[in-house]
């Protein structure tokens, strides 16, 4: 895993598109212009990095992350989609919790979660989870978690 600050990177866009082409084909950020990618991702009034993954000399993986004074925060994460079953959002996730008990940081926020999404469902996993509703933080219920 390598940090890199917020900053525009060719290798990344195109990643980005490939990510958006097959897993959001037709909602429109599938043909996103540098601009757009720039908007959507590259812009934050906070510390905000760049986690690239890369395998065999492939890069393999983007995470946005918030660094905040408690944890760290999951902001956007696109991965190759070509490489089938390698659940990067998970080893995304897990790279977070590292580097959070590395820093002594007590939390990982796992970014926008709709439970009733399959391919947000991977969130759910990580124990213990709260969400943050109608201003506090709560367990959520068995028809709320997925499980």
């Amino acid at each position: 895993m390598t940090h890199r600050d917020l900053a525009f990177d060719a290798r990344h866009y195109d990643l980005y598109l490939r990510y958006q082409r097959s897993r959001h084909p037709g909602g429109g950020m599938d043909e996103d212009s540098r601009e757009q990618y720039r908007h959507f991702l590259l812009h934050s009034n906070i510390a905000t990095e760049l986690l690239e993954f890369w395998e065999g000399g492939m890069l393999r993986m983007v995470s946005l992350v918030d660094r905040l004074t408690d944890g760290f925060s999951s902001v956007y994460t696109f991965y190759e989609p070509g490489v089938l079953g390698a659940s990067y959002g998970t080893f995304s996730i897990l790279s977070q919790i590292q580097q959070c008990q590395v820093a002594g940081l007590p939390y990982v926020y796992l970014g926008y979660w709709i439970a009733q999404s399959r391919k947000m469902a991977y969130k759910a996993a990580f124990r213990p989870i709260e969400g943050f509703v109608q201003g506090a933080w709560v367990a959520p219920t068995a028809s709320h978690s997925g499980g």
